[in-house]
């Protein structure tokens, strides 16, 4: 909870002014002391601000240079210097020297007294660990009510929040198995791994590599009694403060009890996500809290929907899927809520297709045959019907066992995913198409022209024949369906049909 240099000197009232140090306006000042030792160093432990009158500052340019170069050497922040006691102003050589070392050597007027600029700054860190031990208060508050819904996700998101950094969980191995951010610097994740290998039993403090001069790695083990169950990894950005510390210590003891809580409350929990989960989803339904659970569901990016359909035991897939998300460490909100017994879950706005083939890969290779997954585009968390609306587009453009299909690569065959469209669209080749099914080659003809935009090169390429020949065969397909191809909608309708009849 240090104070800088830079915020002393912008406390008016105090009058002090910079003589020299420029450079080290922004070092941390966690004490001050008045000395007229000549040589203070055996009784100072570093970062602080020393304040003399300069009679003990030893006599000549050597003097003041050993002086200087001894403070820094043990870790002294700052210097300041009380103009008007023994000396009119701070000593030439005195100020060369700070420039030099790069000691911020700050004039103190005679009317300001030492002890007020020390009572200055010892009231600033007073007031700033207050305040960090209500942040961290609040945070903890923050990071319970974001295990109790949303498990080991949400608690690393509070966490790195909390302390302006990054928080991992870890496997036993040491590997990251889940982190928020999601997309950790390589290095910084190596050295977090590193630690935890070498440091299996016990906490540690290390540093991050090449993530920054003063990043830190906290590292520690996530164990009840004698079960161990991974490691807890945070990089900061910075040395690790008491409040730091405490978040840290709350969020293990969080993921603990989520690692140890019972079965039969971890399944309750679940089957109530579902039934606020159905709600949401529900025709004329009021969802009030429940849609604020559901919302637990949404990462930073927001949520989307994954709908699943084929299972030939959609409850036995629930279960399946809810294990799978579980072990994951995402919330679990996964219910046969959809239209012919879908299965609809709920996954962060982040996870992605890969993701979403996970949660079904340990299922029997009969069973993943048979299923159809969709995948919405991200949504806002209080848009969850929409986001399932989108899911169950994806899903019916699905090949059974073919993997998931992301919503945002539908373009060219939405219509065809609805089962209206393609009665619609059947209906239409029986009634105009059929006159062309008993000659060969004049549908895929007049395909290749349509999908072409009527440039015979490109039509006769596509076919493999001569432009007269196409331009025959095309003449003959309008002359037997008594249409007119100059019309773009004919076009387009012929051609909807033609690649109905090709899915």
């Amino acid at each position: 909870m240090a104070v800088t240099v830079r915020w002393l000197l912008a406390q008016r009232d105090l009058g002090l002014d910079l003589r020299a140090g420029a450079a080290a306006v922004d070092a941390p000042i966690s004490f001050v002391i008045t000395t007229e030792l000549a040589d203070p160093t055996p009784w100072l432990a570093g970062g602080e601000m020393l304040l003399t009158t300069g009679l003990g500052i030893p006599p000549g340019d050597d003097g003041c240079r050993d002086y200087v170069r001894r403070l820094t050497g043990r870790g002294v922040r700052a210097l300041g210097f009380g103009v008007g006691v023994s000396r009119a102003s701070a000593p030439s050589a005195l100020v060369a020297a700070a420039d030099e070392f790069g000691l911020a050597l700050v004039d103190v007027p005679l009317p300001t007294p030492f002890v007020a600029v020390a009572r200055t700054v010892i009231d600033e860190i007073a007031r700033r660990a207050n305040a960090s031990r209500a942040a961290a208060g609040r945070a903890q508050q923050r990071m319970t009510r974001a295990a109790v819904t949303g498990g080991p996700s949400a608690t690393l998101r509070e966490l790195a929040v909390a302390c302006g950094g990054s928080a991992m969980l870890l496997d036993r191995s040491g590997r990251i198995v889940q982190a928020h951010p999601a997309d950790v610097d390589p290095a910084a994740a190596r050295a977090v791994g590193a630690q935890v290998r070498a440091h299996l039993t016990a906490s540690a403090v290390g540093p991050a590599g090449s993530a920054g001069p003063r990043a830190t790695v906290v590292t520690q083990p996530i164990r009840v009694g004698d079960r161990g169950h991974g490691h807890l990894g945070v990089l900061l950005p910075d040395d690790p403060s008491p409040a730091d510390h405490t978040l840290i210590g709350h969020a293990n003891s969080l993921l603990a009890l989520d690692f140890e809580r019972p079965l039969r409350l971890r399944l309750a929990q679940w089957r109530m996500n579902a039934a606020a989960l159905r709600l949401v989803l529900s025709a004329g339904g009021d969802p009030g809290e429940a849609a604020q659970l559901v919302a637990e569901a949404a990462d930073p990016s927001g949520l989307r929907a994954l709908v699943i359909r084929g299972s030939a035991d959609p409850e036995a897939l629930v279960t399946a899927v809810r294990t799978a998300l579980h072990t994951a460490g995402r919330p679990v909100f996964a219910a046969a809520a959809g239209a012919a017994g879908a299965v609809v879950v709920l996954l962060g706005g982040d996870d992605g297709p890969a993701f979403a083939d996970a949660l079904v890969a340990g299922l029997a290779p009969r069973e993943r045959a048979r299923l159809q997954l969709g995948l919405g585009a991200p949504h806002a968390p209080g848009a969850v019907a929409e986001a399932v609306a989108a899911a169950e587009l994806a899903a019916r453009a699905a090949r059974p066992g073919g993997g998931t299909v992301d919503a945002s690569v539908l373009a060219g065959r939405t219509l065809f995913t609805d089962p209206g469209t393609r009665a619609a669209l059947a209906r239409l080749d029986r009634a105009v198409l059929e006159p062309l099914r008993a000659h060969d080659g004049l549908a895929e003809a007049l395909r290749a022209y349509l999908e072409n935009h009527g440039q015979w090169e490109a039509t006769a390429a596509a076919l493999g024949v001569h432009r007269h020949t196409a331009r025959a065969r095309v003449a003959r397909a309008e002359e037997l369906l008594g249409v007119d191809l100059r019309s773009a909608r004919v076009r387009a309708e012929l051609l909807l049909a033609l690649l109905l009849g090709d899915e």
